[in-house]
């Protein structure tokens, strides 16, 4: 233990690379740690000799003011020396005759001799201050290493040396693990008000969902979060690809869980597969929260506003009311500068290019579409080639950030966009060691390279534009960013030729979550085949073997990513898909079942064969009077599969279960229900089926009195059950000792964030 504290006290924090600002902020951060009390900033160009002042109890009891002075240096390995001081020594003794420095720390990035130390002291002592400390980063790593709450505010300390320095082992271990390539983020990372918005949501409701548009930075925030709870509070994370993945983690009977979903209803599109896991999962969702477990979520938020309409009644209040629900979009200017000046600090431009914009930064950060991604690309010399005009090249590369990344991919060498095509087809799960011979093979002759010029390209956009990532003992190329994908897209739609490869040697799965085909409902990010590859598309589709999954996923697309015309011409050719079984999920009701769906637009078609007319009309009827599912009776594309007389005798059985069933069934619900589990989920099928049948009983006074009468019976038996929940106090976030991050200090005046950018 010793061996690993001396260790940690001669390590490089790396505060070199904070820049001044940032370093003023972290000490300012770190004195309200130490000194328990408020610390107040000043403007650089009017402090005065003070960066920071505080308020402090004197031996007398006496209120006392004291200052905090920092010196920043961008030298690595640059030690205090005792003429450092001289530039503030009159500082010190206007601030001593006006009683502001009876405390006064001097604060550095540098390394700090004990002999520079103490002959620093005495010239403070000999100024009139009282209490002198002199300290450098040794003595800063030391408190950031001792104090997991200063680590919760400010997080960016994550990522400036060696985790092993500042976590022990286990933790530093499974944190690596759980950042993967966030890691990289830390040493930039910026919190936010999103950043303490979310931490505040998780602290009371223990559920949060990170929306914003591509490149806001969700999946790092989230990130941090997670690393934050297991750092603070020995609590077991679990980062999971969707709710799929989710369900095979969660154990209701342990409470110091915190699941992280990433793009949790799908990456660049909507995955219906995921929104039905969703479904089936919400009211275990519900329990788990009970039971203190955590989730964090994140989602581009026209998914989210795709998804939430087809979750319906399942969807968590939190969640449907925006209760749980931040914008992580929404950042000020000052977060913006300190955004913009960590990544070009860190990044790979040369300085003369630093120097050449560095006028134009606080221009630039004006712009409310500067985003955490775009910040890291500017300061990517690999990605600003076409910034060639200033200051209108730099203004449209942060307003118009795909039309620039579509350029700068299609300025690399055919190797590279072969490269970048390949890992596009295999959905950013491209093997490094065996690339998949078919996809390979067809994306190799269409750029005229090879497979081994592919896997060198690979290696020269690792970091930049790819990375490597891990799935056990197997190894994958992914992009680097998820808009990557967006303006791969892009690329493939306006190239008819490579749309041909694409939809001749994308995998069928990928086609059928990835496109949608010119006529239809436009999908935003989606890969849109034209008309004149329509052919190629139909035979692919034709390929779908009959199976319960793939067959859904088939009909989805049917049903909303073709035009009605090549509907046609689908069933037309193969009329035995309509006779084809879609997944059976109990909890999804028949009127949004995909083949229920696709059987009424053939049967409009005059496409649908009298026998599966039969068999639909009759799994209709047997779920409206035997399972209370009766939510098609209100959509007239369906109703129009039944005839007239089938129509009476469903209607008639309809009106008769408001005589004795629907009150059965709200009975044994209340026996049945778990009054500390969801109530509302559990009156959910009896609740639908009354709101389903409500238009039906409206012309009829007898029957509406029968309808009124259950409506209140339910109701009444939810309030009987709502009775008996338990008086057991509910289990506390770990997030409520999780302090929220420092506020960004506003800049106003003065010297400039970016003065230092280019050194």
């Amino acid at each position: 233990m010793t061996t690993i504290e001396t260790q940690a006290y001669h390590a490089d924090f790396a505060l070199h690379t904070l820049g001044w600002k940032a370093f003023q902020d972290l000490c300012a951060q770190v004195m309200e740690e130490e000194l328990q009390t408020t610390v107040s900033v000043y403007r650089e160009a009017q402090d005065g000799g003070q960066d920071a002042v505080f308020l402090t109890k004197s031996p007398d009891g006496l209120t006392a003011v004291g200052t905090v002075q920092c010196k920043f240096s961008s030298k690595p390995d640059q030690r205090l020396r005792p003429s450092d001081i001289t530039g503030e020594i009159e500082h010190v003794e206007q601030l001593v005759a006006k009683q502001m420095a009876r405390v006064y720390y001097f604060v550095t990035s540098m390394g700090v001799d004990a002999d520079v130390a103490r002959e620093v002291r005495e010239r403070l002592l000999a100024q009139g201050v009282v209490e002198p400390h002199v300290v450098g980063k040794e003595w800063l790593l030391c408190k950031i290493k001792a104090s997991p709450r200063l680590r919760a505010l400010v997080p960016r300390v994550y990522g400036l040396g060696d985790l092993s320095t500042i976590l022990d082992e286990r933790c530093a271990a499974q944190t690596l693990a759980l950042l993967g390539e966030h890691r990289k983020a830390l040493n930039v990372y910026v919190p936010t008000a999103p950043h303490r918005n979310a931490v505040d949501i998780l602290a009371q409701h223990k559920l949060v969902l990170l929306l914003g548009a591509p490149a806001t930075g969700k999946s790092t925030l989230a990130a941090i979060l997670a690393m934050m709870a297991v750092d603070k509070n020995d609590v077991q994370v679990f980062k999971c690809d969707g709710p799929i993945e989710l369900k095979q983690h969660w154990n209701p009977n342990d409470n110091k869980r915190l699941f992280w979903i990433d793009d949790a209803f799908g990456a660049n599109l909507l995955m219906p597969d995921y929104v039905n896991a969703w479904i089936e999962f919400m009211p275990k969702l519900k329990t788990a929260l009970d039971h203190g477990c955590h989730f964090i979520l994140t989602s581009r938020t026209h998914i989210w506003n795709d998804a939430a309409p087809r979750l319906g009644s399942r969807n968590h209040p939190l969640l449907e009311s925006g209760t749980a629900v931040v914008n992580v979009g929404g950042l000020t200017q000052s977060e913006r500068e300190q955004i913009l000046y960590n990544h070009l600090k860190a990044g790979t431009q040369p300085p003369v290019w630093k120097a050449k914009i560095k006028d134009h930064l606080s221009q630039l950060s004006k712009e409310s579409s500067l985003l955490p991604e775009l910040a890291r690309r500017l300061g990517d010399k690999d990605y600003t080639g076409n910034v060639t005009k200033l200051p209108d090249d730099l203004l449209r590369f942060i307003a118009q950030p795909q039309e620039f990344l579509v350029q700068t991919f299609k300025e690399l060498t055919p190797e590279q966009q072969a490269a970048l095509t390949l890992v596009f087809l295999t959905r950013s799960r491209l093997p490094v060691h065996l690339f998949p011979d078919a996809e390979a093979a067809l994306v190799a002759t269409s750029y005229g390279v090879t497979k081994a010029n592919m896997a060198q390209a690979l290696m020269q956009l690792a970091g930049s534009f790819v990375v490597r990532r891990s799935d056990g003992d197997k190894e994958y190329w992914a992009f680097w960013h998820p808009t990557f994908a967006d303006a791969i897209s892009a690329i493939l739609s306006k190239r008819p030729d490579l749309i041909d490869v694409y939809v001749r040697g994308a995998g069928l799965d990928t086609l059928l979550t990835e496109v949608v085909c010119e006529g239809a409902a436009p999908v935003r990010d989606a890969v849109v085949v034209p008309l004149s590859s329509s052919d190629a598309l139909v035979v692919r589709l034709l390929e779908t073997p009959d199976e319960e999954g793939a067959n859904e996923q088939l009909f989805e697309f049917l049903n909303r990513r073709l035009p009605r015309d090549l509907v046609q011409k689908v069933l037309r050719r193969a009329p035995e898909l309509l006779g084809r079984q879609g997944e059976r999920l109990s909890w999804r009701r028949l009127r949004w079942r995909q083949v229920v769906r696709l059987r009424a637009t053939a049967h409009e078609m005059g496409l649908l064969d009298d026998e599966v007319r039969l068999a639909t009309t009759s799994m209709l009827e047997e779920g409206a009077l035997s399972s209370f599912d009766a939510s098609f009776v209100q959509d007239d594309s369906i109703l129009a599969v039944f005839r007239p007389s089938e129509l009476m005798q469903l209607t008639a059985g309809l009106l008769a279960k408001l005589d004795s069933e629907v009150q059965e069934k709200i009975s044994t619900c209340r026996e049945e229900a778990d009054p500390d589990g969801d109530i509302d989920s559990q009156f959910e099928e009896v609740a639908d089926f009354l709101d389903s049948i409500r238009y039906l009983v409206e012309a009829n006074s007898v029957f509406q009195e029968k309808h009124d009468k259950l409506t209140a019976n339910l109701d009444q038996a939810k309030k009987d059950v709502e009775a008996k929940k338990s008086d057991d106090e509910e289990e506390t976030s770990f997030f409520s000792s999780v302090p929220r991050a420092a506020a960004q200090r506003e800049q106003q005046g003065g010297r400039s964030i970016f003065s230092d950018v280019d050194e």
